[in-house]
């Protein structure tokens, strides 16, 4: 893995998946008999159409009804830390199941959220919900966690993949979460953001991110990403960046690499929007009035891209994400 000397960066999914209960009873089983059994939680969040002024406004409704599953360690002690885990375009996988696993052996709980089935939706229909009922999704799950005993409160995180790491992400801005929980609702204690666009930055809630990247990720611009680290760290949010030199997207999973000639990619679009202001700049500097922003926003995605898992980049974000969660959560 090659390595580039960056400010505040360091170098370092579309077949229907399986049903997330059996998943993660096939997870349990993985822990051993002293695993807890996976506990199915409903919870209530908005229609997979509402948009980001809707939500900033206040103007959306709890019209869905929602579910996750919350995977108890079997090692520790109530209360335990927490990571709502958010899912890809590719919906609960395998992926997810190893994460959960990894998450638990740390004696972490885990909180899988499904975004998809409670909504009809699978990969083939993601497009349908959209990044901001991602992001409400995320923060509810969080009200969730912070209402159960047997969580602590003050340590719970998010993580998330390519469609999911947006909701990871973008639930550290202050203005989605004072919106969604209120500003006495809590926040999450950390953000971990797999492969996910980086297009968007406000004030954060302060807590720390680290997100991945690869240089081979065809559907987005590494670039940018870069841009949204750097601009954050300024503002005083605490952000890694680990980008792998050659790393695909999806580059932590084992699936086999897959060309996807139609679907939509974004590593042209090098447009950066703070969502405190609206206002919007591309990486030349060139800053762009409403019409330019929206104009630019339809026009710069393209049209095909890849993905595949890659064992090397996925074993050392692994271990990676361990040593942060083990830092960040006061692990011994």
């Amino acid at each position: 893995m090659a390595s580039q000397a960056r400010p505040a960066v360091s170098q370092g999914a579309l077949a229907v998946s399986p049903r997330l209960g059996a998943l993660l009873v096939a997870a349990c089983l993985a822990l051993g008999p002293a695993a807890f059994a996976a506990e199915h939680i409903d919870f209530d969040s908005v229609a997979p159409n509402s948009d980001m002024v809707q939500v900033f406004q206040g103007r959306t409704a709890n019209t869905d009804h929602l579910y996750g599953e919350l995977q108890l360690p079997a090692k520790g002690t109530a209360p335990f830390p927490a990571m709502v885990i958010m899912h890809s375009s590719m919906g609960i996988n395998d992926a997810i199941g190893d994460w959960v696993r990894i998450i638990n052996d740390l004696g972490i709980a885990s909180f899988v959220v499904d975004s998809f089935a409670p909504r009809g939706l699978s990969e083939f229909s993601a497009d349908r919900l959209s990044f901001p009922a991602g992001v409400v999704d995320a923060l509810r799950a969080l009200q969730v966690l912070q209402r159960d005993p047997r969580i602590d409160a003050r340590r719970i995180g998010a993580i998330g993949f390519s469609r999911g790491a947006v909701a990871a992400m973008n639930s550290s801005f202050e203005r989605y979460r004072a919106a969604v929980l209120g500003t006495s609702g809590g926040r999450f204690a950390l953000h971990i953001a797999f492969y996910g666009g980086c297009a968007q930055f406000a004030r954060t809630t302060g807590s720390p991110i680290l997100a991945f990247v690869g240089t081979k990720d065809d559907f987005n611009n590494v670039e940018v990403c870069r841009r949204d680290a750097e601009i954050l760290n300024r503002q005083g949010t605490k952000m890694e960046l680990v980008v792998y030199d050659g790393a695909p997207h999806a580059f932590d999973t084992n699936m086999a690499m897959q060309n996807m000639p139609g679907i939509q990619n974004f590593r042209r679009c090098a447009m950066l929007q703070n969502l405190d202001t609206f206002e919007a700049f591309l990486l030349d500097g060139r800053t762009l009035n409403p019409e330019e922003r929206n104009r630019y926003a339809q026009t710069c995605p393209g049209r095909g891209a890849s993905r595949g898992g890659d064992s090397r980049y996925a074993a050392a974000a692994r271990e990676k994400v361990k040593l942060f969660l083990a830092e960040q959560f006061g692990l011994h």
